[in-house]
């Protein structure tokens, strides 16, 4: 197994590459996208963020319950904590565009998304889902503040100081999480469990583009 560090920031390039080829990610990136698109990924971001906590949780439990990787299972119920409540920054800001989408439901990439990480958090590799933290987490540090940072200064917006929360604070504490996480991957050499984070991370890149596709049905 090639060291497991390197192989994830290979499919975060890949990510970032694909988004960067998506209409609506690059104008969020550059701070041009309008703002019914930008209310559209702001409510599909409640979705995936806001069952985070959960996959967390029970992937450390998952793994704890093991015996194997304590300082993995202990890394996997403290990010559940860290990562609490962050769907409510992306909902403040969707309400700050005052756009009201009514209850819109995770669109058809949330929903695998979804799926396919709590099938891995309850009965897969309770490891797995450090793979797509670390996706998620790598890309929020890259391009987040800057986004937050194109967006006050290009959009047509209105009140678009009021809508950027969770970029902003999103891209600050990944920033701060994301070298302690690389540091414990660093020293992982399971290979079984590391292909599994690989292939958690890998599902994440395929995936995370169309979070910025159509909604699915409440």
């Amino acid at each position: 197994m090639h060291d497991l560090v390197f192989e994830l920031e290979r499919e975060v390039d890949a990510l970032i590459d694909d988004l960067d080829r998506h209409p609506v990610a690059r104008a969020l990136f550059d701070g041009t996208i309008g703002a019914p698109d930008y209310a559209a990924y702001l409510q599909q971001t409640e979705h995936y963020v806001g069952v985070s906590p959960h996959l967390l949780q029970a992937s450390g439990e998952r793994l704890g319950a093991t015996g194997r990787h304590p300082a993995l299972a202990r890394l996997l119920v403290e990010k559940a904590g860290e990562e609490n409540g962050h769907e409510r920054w992306a909902r403040a800001d969707r309400r700050a565009l005052g756009i009201e989408a009514g209850d819109v439901g995770p669109n058809v990439a949330v929903q695998a998304y979804v799926l396919c990480h709590r099938f891995q958090a309850e009965q897969g590799s309770g490891a797995a889902f450090l793979g797509t933290a670390y996706v998620l987490e790598a890309l929020s540090a890259r391009r987040a503040p800057a986004a937050a940072q194109n967006l006050l200064a290009r959009s047509p917006i209105p009140g678009i100081g009021r809508a950027v929360t969770f970029l902003r604070a999103h891209g600050e504490a990944d920033q701060d999480h994301l070298g302690g996480l690389a540091a414990i991957l660093r020293g992982f050499s399971e290979a079984e469990e590391s292909l599994a984070i690989l292939h958690s991370a890998r599902s994440t890149r395929v995936l995370f583009p169309g979070f910025f596709g159509p909604r699915g049905e409440p």
